[in-house]
């Protein structure tokens, strides 16, 4: 089927204007949103003909186990999501981990254990339940009680069900309110009589979230928390019981609680600022961007008359060359951690700021946890030892423990996969208004860079998240094979500070593709690639940038496979969740201007007949609340339509949401099934002694 137009379901076209801002928009295709009897059918028809073309390529089999090799983790996740840290409590480890029987592995287990690896026993298998699946997980500080997050039908909206555990057995207590995780999980008092929880509001316009409150053993809160948080708030409890502080997603400690009464007041407000920290005593200290992009620690105390006030902070440790991210309160020192030219680094300071070590990290990588600007707001359980995990670009995450002032770094779980013979090299591109942009190129065993090797590029490039030099997850099956891959850390991430976030973000979005052109075009000037053998990725925010890639510059790839993408930019605004994330991120869909500008760089929109396309392939979740499938289908339906010999091909996925509530099998299958297209289009197969150990 290479080499000639397939032939794609029909699709019928209406005569229909999408409407913003007194600006109109061609939409044929409007039906193709509509969950209709006609539109399942035309999405069965197109699941059936990219099962046909890529269950054709004889290398499946192999494929699917390479990629099993590289998924270490028990949970589905998509990459830069790895497995979450054990936690520990009470004097043991909680986990989630691969289902520890002789059959293919399915869904994470939750396995209490005394070391963070090894021999285990499991208190909950969602296995027996069929569609079940733990997303995230958060014991209490003595350890008797394992809260953890349920998710069914790949739906990343989740009930919070309470385990003994000693027996294994579900405690009465029962919580109405969804969460969202895992990007929000529960924080216990230090007592463990009872924990703070974000739920989302998905009728909101806004696509809210609630703080609440459960005590355990009591009546579920009808009510939630007296506090104003939108977007994903986070609760943290200080370790003597006295306080709490609420951060939105992008941190700021906008209210303080005293503690038990639960009187909650306003702290830091009004900024648009990151200030993401932890309570220490009577004051809160923070990683903060305000007047720093890249990033300097600051302390608040919580009896300043005007905590909103920058000027009445208290600076602990200055910017500099560093990006520094977060801060953690370890014993009596406070740990900070960041990155140099995008790769890891921690350091240890007392608290008053002054730098007392660089912690020894055990390479070149990334704290793949620290991906998330609230990352650092979730305890560890290790009050006197700084614990992490640690990946490269060519080994998966391996748990470690730092003591303060060791110069050791202990291995408390190893790496489970390695690319033997791979290597991983910083590179910079210079982008079209001569910013110089790096990406890591990770090169197969054997191979120099002097060979022009089919590569696929990965990339995110938004919402302030750095997309770090970290193991690949299921991508690493593509090195394995003996393809280059390429790590972008373009403007709009947060992989150099704020400052490179903010310039490729809002008005300034276009700078986050040109970037990714840029370091496609440096691949292929210095005889990495070719452009007949160079493809990109990307999910989420990533699977939009892929899209806007395809349709703005499709001289560039030979393929491109886009993961739970937003495909029609403009057509956002009829969406609660769509409205939220592409105001925050690509433009104000209530500014004509802005309107004007989105319309360059919507994939819908830019759809030309006259234009060769390169090969596509859409992922995308009949569940995802995000990002659902009905806008995909239509990008899909007018691609379709204008598609010469490269196929355009669209996977939905029945029960998988937007990925982070997926089953570890089914995250196997769904990644062979991309890879799979991938590499038929670069002519590439499973080397036979697999490239992974």
């Amino acid at each position: 089927m290479v080499g000639e137009r397939l032939d794609y379901p029909a699709a019928r076209t209406v005569d229909a204007q999408d409407t913003v801002m007194d600006i109109s928009f061609p939409d044929p295709y409007r039906w193709l949103e509509d969950d209709s009897g006609e539109t399942e059918a035309w999405q069965r028809a197109q699941n059936s003909l990219t099962d046909a073309f890529v269950g054709g390529w004889p290398h499946m089999a192999a494929l699917r186990a390479s990629v099993d090799r590289c998924v270490t983790d028990g949970t589905g996740s998509p990459n830069w999501m790895v497995d979450p840290a054990p936690r520990f409590a009470g004097g043991r480890w909680f986990r989630l981990d691969r289902t520890p029987a002789p059959d293919y592995p399915e869904r994470a287990v939750l396995v209490v254990s005394d070391a963070p690896d090894g021999p285990g026993r499991a208190l909950y298998d969602p296995n027996d339940d069929g569609t079940r699946q733990i997303s995230w997980l958060a014991p209490s500080p003595d350890g008797r009680i394992a809260a953890f997050g349920v998710c069914e039908d790949g739906s990343e909206l989740g009930e919070i069900w309470l385990l003994d555990a000693e027996t294994g057995d579900r405690l009465p207590d029962r919580i109405p309110q969804r969460t969202m995780g895992p990007l929000v999980t529960p924080h216990w008092l230090p007592d463990s009589s009872g924990f703070f929880y974000t739920a989302g509001d998905l009728s909101s316009e806004s696509f809210a979230f609630r703080v609440y409150f459960h005590a355990v053993g009591g009546a579920p809160a009808t009510e939630p928390e007296p506090v104003d948080v939108a977007h994903g708030a986070t609760v943290q409890v200080s370790v003597d019981g006295k306080r709490a502080v609420v951060s939105g997603v992008w941190p700021l400690p906008q209210y303080v609680c005293d503690l038990p009464e639960r009187a909650w007041r306003p702290f830091v407000q009004g900024l648009g600022s990151s200030v993401a920290g932890v309570i220490d005593g009577d004051r809160y200290i923070a990683v903060t961007d305000h007047g720093a992009p890249r990033g300097r620690v600051i302390a608040i105390p919580f009896d300043e008359p005007a905590p909103s006030d920058p000027a009445t902070w208290r600076e602990l440790v200055p910017e500099s060359g560093r990006v520094l991210s977060h801060v953690r309160l370890v014993g009596e020192r406070l740990v900070v951690t960041g990155s140099v030219d995008t790769e890891a680094r921690a350091w240890v300071f007392d608290r008053d700021g002054r730098e007392l070590e660089e912690v020894p990290l055990p390479g070149r990588g990334a704290l793949p946890l620290d991906v998330l600007p609230n990352a650092a707001l979730t305890p560890t359980g290790h009050p006197e030892e700084f614990v992490f995990l640690f990946s490269t670009p060519t080994s998966s995450p391996g748990l470690y423990r730092y003591r303060p002032g060791s110069g050791r770094v202990d291995t408390l779980r190893a790496p489970r996969v390695h690319l033997p013979g791979a290597t991983s090299s910083l590179r910079w591109a210079r982008s079209a208004d001569g910013t110089r942009v790096p990406y890591h190129l990770v090169l197969p065993d054997g191979a120099d860079g002097t060979r022009a090797l089919p590569t696929l590029i990965t990339a995110y490039g938004g919402g302030r998240v750095a997309w770090p030099a970290q193991y690949p997850g299921p991508v690493a099956a593509f090195v394995a094979a003996g393809g280059a891959l390429v790590i972008s850390h373009q403007r709009g991430g947060g992989d150099l500070g704020s400052g490179w976030a903010d310039a490729g973000r809002v008005r300034n979005k276009q700078n986050s593709f040109d970037d990714l052109y840029a370091i496609a075009g440096h691949l292929v000037d210095s005889g990495v690639t070719t452009a007949e053998r160079l493809a990109v990725t990307g999910w989420s925010n990533g699977g939009i940038m892929a899209g806007v890639a395809f349709a703005q510059r499709p001289d560039l790839w030979t393929a491109v496979v886009s993961q739970c993408p937003v495909l029609d930019i403009i057509g956002c605004h009829r969406h609660p969740y769509g409205r939220f994330a592409i105001t925050a991120e690509y433009g104000d869909l209530g500014d004509p201007d802005d309107i004007a500008r989105l319309s360059g760089m919507s994939p819908y929109q830019l759809i030309e007949g006259d234009t060769v396309y390169p090969a596509l392939y859409v992922h995308a979740g009949g569940a995802d609340v995000a990002c659902p499938p009905g806008p995909v289908r239509k990008f899909i339906a007018r691609a379709q339509a204008t598609a010469g010999p490269a196929p355009v091909l669209l996977r939905v996925w029945d029960g998988v949401g937007h990925g982070t509530a997926t089953s570890r099998s089914e995250a196997v299958t769904h990644a062979t099934h991309w890879l799979a297209f991938l590499m038929q289009r670069l002519n590439m197969a499973p080397r036979e002694e697999g490239g992974v150990r």
